[in-house]
């Protein structure tokens, strides 16, 4: 959906924030204990965008919201900052972030956080795009800055959508992606809880195939703000475009999905993510014949998608020489080449890079 008045872009008929809170304290589909070095690549940059544009001292207090098991809270403690905190609702993952990197994770929402100190900067990666009630929880992390403390963000440029085809259609729709920024929806929401720009700019990174919106603001009283809403002109024509690339995308999927299904052939799917799910519900992939789920991510073995079990890489062993549809456009490639190595695979394996780049 699109406001009439202001043209942000959000999904509509969601849950309110509470629920979505209690989603994300079970969700464990993005805990990730080894990094792939294109998360790290991003990170890196995401942490050389701040360094550049925000004066930090050692002993500057640090907060990660959404801070999953630490990642980029690590990349502050590796280069000398010591007062780091981290709030992460999901169990696993902060207990993960003590235990892997000897961080202060918290296992808190933004609502239920009260700190001791306020903050000299706040980031949130891959976060704003998750929460509903966004007014109130920009309101909420403001007082828990410091006076002209710093807040970073970074999220999705829903600008950058429509203009290229997308390595994976649909991608940037996942189920947990419910606001669609672009700058100027982003400093609308900025400035009306109290902070002003420092520096937004787009990013492309090459691990996802899209472009983030690298934002630096600064903590100020909002009787010194223009807190005037500026129209967002351009969300909407980049959503459509995108829609209409992804749709170009997945029709090639869609065919080859059909082709397994008429086969009957036993079929061994390798990832159980957002893909996955979306090649069940919206291709013919839910009437082949699945005999087995795959997946690396520990936290998501010995539970189910969709009806289907999900097993590690080592229930291969049970189904020699049996077709391997993988289902990631991301680690395709070194899935691919898990298979042919570790495992001598002599099934067929069908990837989809071919068909969405």
């Amino acid at each position: 959906m699109v406001c009439k008045c202001c043209g942000f872009a959000f999904a509509s008929d969601i849950p309110d924030q509470s629920a979505l809170n209690r989603l994300y304290q079970d969700a464990e589909n993005h805990v990730h204990q080894e990094l792939a070095p294109g998360l790290a690549r991003i990170h890196d940059e995401f942490y050389a965008f701040i360094r550049q544009h925000a004066d930090l001292m050692p002993n500057t207090r640090i907060l990660d919201i959404g801070s999953g098991m630490g990642h980029f809270l690590s990349r502050f403690s590796q280069a000398g900052f010591h007062q780091l905190t981290g709030i992460e609702p999901s169990k696993v993952a902060a207990r993960l972030g003590r235990e892997v990197y000897d961080l202060e994770i918290r296992n808190e929402t933004v609502d239920s956080f009260t700190p001791s100190l306020p903050f000299g900067l706040i980031t949130l990666c891959g976060v704003l795009e998750h929460i509903a009630d966004l007014r109130t929880s920009v309101g909420r992390i403001n007082t828990l800055l410091e006076s002209e403390a710093y807040l970073f963000i970074a999220v999705p440029d829903a600008t950058s959508f429509g203009s290229l085809p997308p390595k994976e259609g649909f991608l940037e729709f996942a189920l947990e992606h419910i606001n669609f920024f672009t700058p100027t929806s982003l400093d609308n929401l900025l400035r009306q809880g109290g902070f002003e720009k420092i520096r937004v700019e787009s990013q492309y990174n090459d691990f996802y195939g899209n472009s983030y919106l690298l934002a630096l603001y600064k903590k100020a009283p909002i009787a010194a703000l223009d807190t005037a809403i500026e129209p967002d002109l351009l969300a909407a024509n980049s959503l459509r475009q995108y829609i209409e690339h992804s749709r170009r995308r997945q029709l090639p999927i869609a065919n080859i999905m059909a082709q397994l299904a008429n086969s009957g052939e036993p079929l061994i799917v390798w990832g159980a993510g957002s893909l996955t799910s979306r090649l069940l519900c919206d291709t013919r992939l839910g009437e082949a014949n699945i005999v087995a789920v795959i997946d690396r991510n520990q936290a998501l073995q010995g539970r189910q998608l969709l009806g289907f079990p999900i097993h590690g890489p080592e229930a291969l062993n049970n189904y020699p020489g049996t077709t391997v549809l993988i289902a990631s456009t991301t680690y395709a490639s070194e899935i691919a080449g898990k298979l042919t190595g570790e495992f001598s695979w002599t099934g067929k394996i069908v990837t989809l890079i071919d068909e969405t780049n």
